[in-house]
């Protein structure tokens, strides 16, 4: 068996890390010079949300249902529910776009993308999700591989990793893989996403990115305030080389994320640097 994020397509941690990468993609998009996006465990880009996982686990209730509807948000928190709708019909949220499918929407036609997805049935719905499209190079292989695809010639560049967090070393997998593609690729964009669970473990990694990354560090998280006994309730998503003023960019649509999204009255995000700029 292997990691079906269908299970947990549009949860709460969903929405934060998509809206998070439409500021992230808004701010390449501030300059015309063309950008390349590299997705290392890009799932399978598309997920129903009628589907027996979505359907057995809700959890998209407490996600992407909440926001349904919504009116004059702001940016990027807008330009998210707009790529939301536009693979659903009206009123109705039945399709959730992966990452890969956010990238694609907000790519312009000089950008470029490098998928990876390692389960070749996961790796074949994402071709068949995702279309034919001239910007996209798939890869069969392991994400942690992909740093042998850095840099990338148009020198400009964002590093999405939001891996299953199924192996037990995943933090030390992260931090090795940022380091070896930092020395490759300095001035790349890295956004890593991660699960709350262990706290400890947690602050270990965000340390050792702090420590040897020799570049700006930012991290936003996101606690929803559920209680429920094993139920994940809080992600981070860690950005190395932030784009200029990200966390201003993201404030008012992460602070609209934290009411709606709320689960407890102890549901709150943070903004944090790990290493200074």
């Amino acid at each position: 068996m292997h990691y079906r994020h269908s299970y947990h397509a549009g949860n709460f941690a969903d929405v934060f890390k998509h809206v998070i990468l439409c500021g992230l993609i808004a701010a390449m998009n501030r300059k015309d010079k063309p950008w390349c996006a590299l997705d290392t465990h890009a799932g399978a880009g598309f997920y129903d949300l009628s589907g027996e996982g979505a359907m057995r686990t809700g959890e998209w209730r407490d996600g992407i249902a909440r926001l349904e509807g919504m009116a004059n948000a702001p940016e990027p928190l807008a330009t998210f529910l707009r790529v939301v709708a536009a693979g659903n019909a009206p009123g109705k949220t039945l399709y959730y776009p992966g990452s890969p499918q956010f990238i694609a929407a907000l790519a312009r036609e000089t950008d470029r993308m490098m998928f990876c997805e390692k389960v070749p049935d996961v790796a074949e719905d994402l071709r068949r999700n995702m279309g034919r499209d001239p910007r996209i190079a798939f890869h069969l292989r392991d994400g942690y591989e992909a740093h042998s695809l850095l840099p990338p010639p148009e020198k400009r560049g964002l590093i999405l990793l939001d891996p299953p967090f199924e192996r037990t070393d995943e933090y030390a997998a992260l931090a090795e893989f940022v380091r070896k593609s930092v020395g490759r690729f300095a001035g790349g964009v890295y956004a890593i996403w991660y699960p709350i669970k262990n706290r400890h473990a947690v602050n270990g990694f965000l340390r050792r990115i702090g420590r040897e990354i020799e570049k700006p560090s930012i991290a936003f998280e996101f606690d929803n305030g559920a209680e429920a006994e094993g139920q994940m309730h809080a992600c981070g998503v860690v950005i190395v080389n932030p784009p200029f003023q990200i966390e201003k960019d993201l404030a008012a649509s992460l602070n609209i994320i934290e009411r709606e999204l709320a689960q407890g009255p102890k549901s709150n995000y943070t903004v944090d640097w790990v290493r200074p700029e």
